[in-house]
């Protein structure tokens, strides 16, 4: 399989909440392009990102995911022009755009569904009653995913975008289609574009079969976000512990999933965790081995009054680039300010990519690991959340806890932080990290 040109960090946003669009697709008035996104293009460098991951930007009725079409932007985010527009911008920062497509079903608007040439050789599934057979809920239909015709609709749209310059693209809920349709898809559009890269959406702890079952560049692991909100919200650590372990088993022999915090699908990352504790996550996140990744606002700890049950839209809020400028969002300035050094520092230190976790060790309440690069790169850290502290330093060749319970010296990488550290009016402590 051809080596994609996988990014170092993401920033997810959610165009048609981030962009103010009506999320219940009642109203089609566009109020903000996705033009207006090469405006926060500063903003997503300064996290050391070089992937900007949008969710749905394709016409659909709703939400963004009951795609009419995968081949025109929804009205409610402008046109055609204001995506290239960004891609354009952000392809000469270096940032490379990923879009969101979901292909594991289609609304009940989408466009085959009414071609006169569907009953002949359809793309969808029918129940007995000669229904289209939904897709979870009823707004979705199912594909049928043995249809020539649709798997060669779908490669054929991955590589229309593609050639317009996109990086590559998160596969929304890759879990259920069979491993050999994105086997052939992915194949097919890699002929042309062998350096497109494809993240799979799935919820699997054990990653490894699945990459090599459906060639994805890359696979989610939702183990590691559920694992440290549970741990830094007061979970024990002997959990957090395992979780370690899984990403351990997850990035064996160099392989990067994408990782993160949060996303739109998941109560806010600052909903979960306590503010103190809040930068530690970020300094989890990005001294692991994988491709981390920011859902936009959990830069700034931007909270919400979403619950199961309530409207997802409440997850995926408008958010204006003043908001960051001239700091309305309360108490985000030393999160932010602590988020952007860790970026920087994970941004000048491209190995942790594809490094090796090694040394897992927890006691009294501490996480501790060391991450060795192919060489002699190597950091160990350790998280405390009852002292609000962490630290990363450059990790000595043994363990991070001696058996006599003493810890290895060694040369300080990022320093120690802690509240106390920090003015009492700030809402968490602040990193430090040397030059």
């Amino acid at each position: 399989m051809p080596t994609p040109h996988a990014p170092t960090a993401l920033y997810h946003l959610y165009p048609l909440g981030f962009l103010d669009a009506d999320q219940g697709g009642s109203r089609r008035s566009c109020r903000r392009t996705l033009r207006e996104l090469v405006e926060w293009l500063p903003h997503v460098e300064s996290l050391g990102a070089d992937g900007l991951l949008l969710g749905p930007v394709f016409a659909s009725l709703s939400h963004g995911y009951d795609t009419v079409t995968h081949r025109e932007i929804d009205s409610r985010l402008g046109d055609l022009s204001d995506l290239d527009a960004l891609v354009a911008a952000a392809s000469a920062r270096g940032v490379g755009v990923v879009l969101d497509g979901a292909f594991a079903y289609a609304g009940r608007g989408f466009h085959r569904l009414t071609d006169p040439g569907e009953p002949r050789a359809p793309w969808f599934l029918r129940d007995d009653a000669g229904e289209h057979v939904p897709w979870r809920v009823d707004s979705l239909v199912t594909p049928d995913y043995a249809s020539d015709g649709y798997r060669a609709y779908v490669a054929e749209t991955l590589s229309y975008w593609l050639d317009r310059g996109i990086a590559g693209f998160r596969l929304d809920s890759a879990w259920s289609v069979p491993d050999d349709f994105w086997r052939q898809v992915l194949g097919h559009v890699r002929e042309s574009h062998p350096s497109a890269w494809f993240l799979g959406q799935v919820f699997d702890d054990d990653l490894p079969p699945v990459v090599a079952a459906t060639t994805v560049s890359s696979a989610t692991e939702y183990a590691l976000m559920h694992g440290t909100r549970a741990w830094l919200s007061g979970g024990p650590v002997d959990a957090m512990g395992a979780t370690l372990r899984t990403h351990q088993h997850n990035t064996a022999g160099g392989a990067a999933p994408h990782t993160f915090l949060g996303n739109h699908d998941f109560a806010r990352l600052a909903d979960a965790v306590p503010a103190a504790a809040l930068p530690l996550a970020f300094a989890i996140l990005m001294t692991l081995p994988g491709i981390p990744g920011i859902y936009y606002g959990d830069e700034v700890g931007l909270t919400s009054a979403w619950a199961e049950g309530k409207d997802d839209a409440l997850l995926r809020p408008p958010l204006a680039l003043r908001d960051f400028e001239l700091g309305d969002l309360e108490g985000s300035g030393h999160l932010l300010e602590s988020v952007r050094q860790l970026t920087r520092f994970r941004r000048s230190n491209p190995w942790l990519r594809t490094a090796a976790l090694t040394d897992i060790q927890v006691r009294d309440g501490v996480l501790a690991y060391t991450v060795r690069g192919a060489g002699d790169e190597a950091i160990r850290v350790s998280v405390d959340p009852k002292a609000e502290d962490w630290q990363v330093d450059r990790a000595a060749r043994r363990s991070p806890f001696h058996e006599d319970g003493e810890h290895d010296s060694t040369d300080r990488v990022v320093q120690r932080a802690r509240q106390r550290d920090v003015p009492a009016d700030a809402a968490v402590p602040q990193l430090h990290v040397d030059p």
